[in-house]
């Protein structure tokens, strides 16, 4: 099928937006995270493969008066897309006939339309294409709604901002619109998205304990799957660093309470 037919429109079954279970919640992740300014009722264009994360989000941006289309594969995303005009398409990076960011350059050819990609555990590297092919934003997945929401502009984002400003602790420094984190100007190894969220977090709060009731809020919504999760990512984290795993000097732990980012020395 030429670009052309998937673009202006043609058949495709697209299942009406319904109330559904809510999706696994997930810290949304924003690497250039430029709030995406919605009017009143927008319509989203949700593409996904799985019919639980679609439903879910659905039924939760329902509550923000969001109308929903939402389909189960990149071919008849681009169909919508032509055919709805919507306000805003959220693609998942694993879409199945046409993967998000073949959709998101065939979009890019013709619209200029805000275009969100959803990146799950094993997307990490598909980041840094899509922000190079125009994406407006990388979010993690499973998605979050609210955080969803607040990307879209539907709800007041509670002074969180910054997240597209680099941050800067001593000789470590951290850029979420290139998605790179560098130690005395070198870079590091290529950060999976979940602790460079977690990275992210501790940097914003550099000098200050960090509970893990509270990274565990931030990044995983509900509760990490396992109790030890935020352990593991923390000593991944310490090794990517160079920090000393028996003696941390760069990640602190305080012990019962959390975890304090102290900027390396010079």
């Amino acid at each position: 099928m030429r670009e052309r037919e998937l673009l202006t429109g043609g058949a495709g079954s697209v299942p009406d937006p319904r109330e559904g279970a809510d999706a696994e919640p997930s810290r949304a992740f924003v690497p250039t995270p430029t709030q995406i300014p919605l009017g009143s009722n927008p319509v989203v264009l949700l593409a996904d493969s799985d019919e639980r994360i679609r439903q879910g989000l659905t039924a939760q941006l329902a509550k923000y008066q969001v109308t929903v289309v939402h389909c189960a594969d990149g071919a008849v995303a681009l169909l919508e897309a032509g055919l709805r005009k919507p306000d805003v398409l959220l693609l998942s990076a694993d879409l199945p006939v046409l993967d998000g960011a073949t959709v998101l350059r065939l979009v890019r050819r013709r619209m200029s339309v805000p275009v969100v990609l959803g990146v799950g555990p094993g997307d990490s590297a598909a980041v840094a294409p899509a922000l190079a092919a125009g994406a407006s934003a990388c979010v993690a997945r499973p998605y979050r709604p609210r955080e969803v929401a607040q990307l879209l502009g539907l709800v007041d984002r509670g002074g969180r901002g910054g997240w597209d400003q680099p941050l800067v602790c001593g000789p470590l420094t951290l850029d979420p619109g290139s998605y790179e984190v560098r130690m005395h100007g070198v870079p590091t190894a290529r950060l999976p998205l979940r602790e460079f969220q977690l990275l992210h977090l501790l940097m914003q709060h550099a000098e200050k304990v960090i509970t893990r009731d509270r990274i565990r809020a931030e990044l995983w919504g509900d509760g990490a799957r396992r109790s030890n999760t935020i352990t593991v990512h923390i000593r991944r984290l310490r090794e990517r660093l160079g920090d000393d795993p028996h003696h941390p000097e760069i990640i602190q732990t305080v012990r019962g309470v959390g975890y304090r980012l102290v900027p390396p020395g010079r």
